[in-house]
Parts: C-alpha cells; structure tokens; sequence
C-alpha cells in the first residue's frame, strides 16, 4: 500500500473535524480532497506533518508515521503549502536547486551536477528560458511551476499539495493538474492534492475524496461523480 489512513479522528480542542476516516490507496494515484471550507482538509494534511494530534493511523509504504519524525527529511513525503512567499531576489535556478537541501550535509554548497538537476526539471517543465530570471519578478503562474519544479527535485514518494492552482488562470491552471497526473503516470508518484478547481478534474484520472460528506470515501473521477459533487457542494454544508 502506498497510503493506509486508518479510523482517522483529528481536530481542535473543541471542534472535531475529521470523524472516522479510513482509506487505502493500493498504488500511485492522484487523490483530489474536496469539501467545503472548515470540513477538515488542511487539518488532514496537518496530520501528515505533525502538525496536529489525532487518533488512528496514518502509514506511509508501511510506515507508521508516528514512528518517523520527519517524514519529508526520508524522502517519503513532499509538501507544498497554499501560499510560499519569497521577498527577496534569487534566479530560479537557485530557488529550484533548493529542493535538494535535505540531501545536503549543514552549509555544504549545492554543486556543479545539484545544478544540472535542477537545469533538467526545469527543461522537462519547459521553464528553461526562466533559469536566469529573478523568481520575484514572474507572474503568479510561473511563480507557482517553479515551486513545483523544487518539488519535483526532493523526489518524494508521496506529494501533498494544498490548493495549488488557487489565483492561477485557465491556462496554468490546466498546466499543473497536467504535470500531475504525468507526474503519476511518468513518475509512479502518488499525488493528494486539496482543491476547489473541480472542473479542472474532468480529464484527470485518480480519485477523491470529499471530507464533507457524512461518511468520506474514495470515489473514482469521472465525469459523473465530479458533477454530483459539485452539486453536492454548491447545495450546501449537510446537516450532521
């Protein structure tokens, strides 16, 4: 098993959010978490890190995460938040190259073929022409390729992304959700990704899981299911 999360219960002192939750994601797949704001969905990817105490059992490839400190140092798992803020220049090269600091020793400079690494994902995201570009200066779009194109140098077994086309246009917002399903069926990586970008599911392969309904289990995407819970959400929070 790639993902087991078993009788899941996390939340605040006195709010509970996620009640009971178990499933299982037998091999690398995207998993889109939906649901409406305060259902549980950044809670749950808190559990993932730490973040939070809860009950029951997240494992990752069959580790019990409780027993590893620090999932992301191993290489089991990457994450990227909502928003990452940069404030000061840096060429892309040298923000993307960065996805390789776990494997550096402390203050060990990043070398000739750290960069190379770095030049090869940034070509295989056609972003080469950006290398030498100060991030700060790219649009939201670019901004956010790039940050995935660290990600994709940690190598990470399992990716967590919160909401990571929020603010982009129609154009990036397709560009991603492309470069992760590829990432699944190229990579054999293993994606769960927070969204409200439902429409941008339609092509994509994989599952979700909406942390709204009563009782949350993986469904398969299909355009189907998409649109019930689309109309599921739009109709309201459900009465528990």
């Amino acid at each position: 098993m790639i993902v087991e999360v078993k009788n899941l219960v996390a939340g605040y002192e006195q709010r509970v959010l996620i009640r009971n939750l178990s499933f299982s994601i037998p091999a690398p797949a995207f998993l889109a978490i939906i649901g409406h704001n305060g259902a549980g969905k950044t809670t749950f990817f808190k559990a993932f890190q730490h973040k939070i105490s809860y009950k029951g059992q997240i494992l990752i490839q069959q580790h019990d995460l409780r027993a590893i400190p620090d999932a992301a140092a191993t290489g089991l798992l990457s994450y990227l938040p909502q928003k990452n803020i940069v404030s000061f220049p840096i060429k892309v090269h040298d923000l993307v190259v960065m996805g390789l600091f776990r494997k550096k020793r402390f203050f060990e400079n990043y070398s000739h073929e750290d960069y190379e690494q770095a030049a090869a994902i940034l070509n295989q995201l056609e972003l080469s022409h950006l290398r030498e570009q100060d991030f700060t200066t790219l649009s939201g779009g670019e901004q956010q390729l790039v940050w995935l194109a660290q990600l994709m140098l940690q190598d990470a077994s399992l990716i967590l992304l919160d909401e990571p086309t929020q603010q982009l246009d129609v154009y990036y917002k397709k560009q991603v959700f492309r470069l992760l399903q590829q990432w699944v069926q190229q990579q054999s990586k293993t994606v769960i990704c927070i969204t409200h970008d439902l429409h941008n599911l339609l092509p994509m392969q994989g599952y979700l899981l909406n942390l709204s309904k009563p009782a949350p289990v993986l469904e398969p995407i299909t355009p189907e299911s998409v649109v019930q819970n689309q109309e599921f959400l739009e109709a309201g929070r459900p009465k528990l």
